[in-house]
């Protein structure tokens, strides 16, 4: 049997930093890990990383959408009591394009896997098992989220867990809201 493997390319604020390094990945389909550093002051570092199903999740993959970037470990109690609010937040306004992407950080696949299914999260979920997602972000402590514009814009960021769904819908109008904030109302 022939394992697949993972290439991790890290790209620091310097052009000439790149380290790579090498590890198979969930479910063994090939998936080259990346981190890039943000185009421009305030846009979202673009990455890749392997899927908790297997394949692979590139935040590439759903620029012009609003997203939830929310870094979580199965081991995390916060990050466990946010599910269910972003669970919610998902099935409430997918219909609005709006894309929630949990990256498992600092955390064992299988038991970021297992505690995903345990919880019935239905977004899409990531594994960064070297952390390198999450420090290109300047994540130390878990849970962090991020709310990204339909531009790639982060506009805003919770440094704690969020504590209620109301909380959590106030950062959602910012990104949800985008499109019609600079729409012309018709005459």
């Amino acid at each position: 049997m022939v394992a697949a493997v993972t290439t991790v390319v890290v790209v620091g604020s310097d052009s000439d930093s790149v380290s790579t390094s090498t590890r198979p990945t969930p479910g063994g389909r090939r998936c080259d890990v990346s981190v890039a550093p943000a185009a421009a002051e305030g846009d979202a570092p673009d990455f890749q990383v392997p899927g908790l199903d297997g394949g692979c999740v590139d935040l590439a993959d759903f620029r012009g959408r609003p997203v939830v970037l929310n870094f979580w470990a199965s081991w995390c109690a916060p990050c466990r009591e946010e599910f269910p609010l972003l669970e919610h937040a998902y099935e409430e306004h997918r219909g609005d394009g709006l894309a929630i992407i949990g990256v498992a950080s600092r955390d064992i696949a299988g038991d970021a896997r297992a505690f995903a299914d345990e919880a019935g999260a239905t977004w899409t979920l990531g594994i960064d098992e070297t952390g390198d997602v999450a420090t290109a972000y300047g994540v130390r402590p878990l849970p962090q989220t991020f709310f990204i514009d339909r531009t790639g814009k982060i506009a805003s960021r919770l440094f704690r867990p969020f504590q209620t769904r109301r909380e959590l819908e106030r950062e959602l109008d910012v990104i949800l809201d985008d499109d019609r904030r600079t729409l012309t109302p018709p005459r």
